[in-house]
């Protein structure tokens, strides 16, 4: 009996190990919410004038999904087709340095995308939240400038 534990803990720690070890999403297709109005022209990599950023994406291992200006034939840029339908952007996370955004696998790299945390503590809270929500952090895994 006991030894049947013993392998089913070992077993479970292995499991619970390898998740742990696991790279979240960053760098997979998603979808940015755009809103209602269907007038309003959605954002892809090779018309964007800059960073589109939502947060909350259900796509999104870290709930965040943006589209970023990207050159026709890049990476970022080839994946919004037709046959993608609207997944032009991409899942990023908070980052400190690139080594966060898995550089070496997804391209994208760490940098500052919202304004910097001293202004952000500035605003006023209504205004923070109504426009940022929740979000603590300036950088995050994006396509390189």
């Amino acid at each position: 009996m006991r030894s049947a534990a013993s392998k089913l803990a070992v077993a479970l720690a292995s499991t619970l190990a390898f998740a742990a070890c696991q790279n979240p999403d960053v760098g997979e297709p998603c979808t940015l919410q755009w809103g209602s109005d269907s007038s309003l022209p959605r954002p892809t990599p090779t018309d964007a004038k800059g960073d589109y950023f939502q947060s909350g994406n259900p796509a999104c291992d870290d709930l965040v999904c943006i589209v970023s200006p990207a050159a026709a034939g890049s990476r970022y840029a080839d994946r919004c087709t037709a046959a993608n339908g609207e997944n032009c952007g991409y899942c990023s996370k908070p980052c400190v340095s690139n080594k966060d955004c898995y550089t070496s696998e997804t391209g994208l790299v760490c940098d500052i995308l919202l304004p910097d945390e001293n202004f952000l503590a500035t605003l006023d809270p209504a205004v923070r939240e109504r426009y940022l929500g929740d979000i603590a952090f300036s950088s995050y895994c994006v396509v390189p400038r």
